[in-house]
């Protein structure tokens, strides 16, 4: 009885140091991948202005869930062009596109799961050499949940991957 006492305010104090320490970490993420693609900068960011290219060139496509239902919104391209998606993988989400500087810059608000989750994304194209250096960053808040600043913690590790494929992807499309 003894041992199951000790065992049982171990696990509290763990519970209360995980949270105490949640509490205390970051309430916002932000993460970056940069690539230098062998094109100009209005090709680079044509590609990315236009929504209904997404498919060709990011991680989160039909590659990566067939069943996945995409819908545009009023231009696929410009000022409040909007997607939005349902799938089993990717999961319900909506992006609009909220500033413009062409060929500089192209930034988008993200949402998932019906406004639960929300980031912004940004684009920026820079002229390097002959080609352009694309910089693809997300920035999300996290609440005051202290398990969602947990996962915070892991943000980069997490979407960094997708953003570096897509990347990878963008540079392919616009190098053809």
């Amino acid at each position: 009885m003894k041992l199951l006492r000790k065992l049982f305010f171990g696990l509290l104090i763990l519970v209360a140091l995980f949270l105490l320490v949640g509490c205390l970490l970051p309430g916002t993420y932000r993460l970056e991948r940069s690539v230098v693609i062998n094109a100009p900068p209005i090709k680079v960011f044509g590609i990315v202005a236009d929504l209904k290219t997404w498919e060709n060139w990011t991680t989160w496509n039909l590659k990566m869930d067939p069943g996945m239902k995409r819908t545009f919104e009023g231009p696929t391209n410009g000022i409040v062009a909007g997607m939005s998606w349902e799938g089993s993988k990717v999961g319900q989400g909506e992006m609009k596109l909220t500033k413009i500087t062409t060929p500089k810059f192209l930034s988008y608000d993200l949402s998932f799961d019906h406004g639960k989750y929300n980031s912004v994304g940004e684009f920026q194209f820079e002229p390097a050499g002959a080609g352009t250096k694309v910089t693809w960053s997300d920035a999300g808040g996290l609440g005051d949940n202290p398990a969602y600043r947990w996962v915070g913690l892991f943000m980069d590790k997490i979407i960094g991957p997708d953003f570096e494929k897509g990347l990878a992807g963008l540079k392919t499309l616009a190098e053809k």
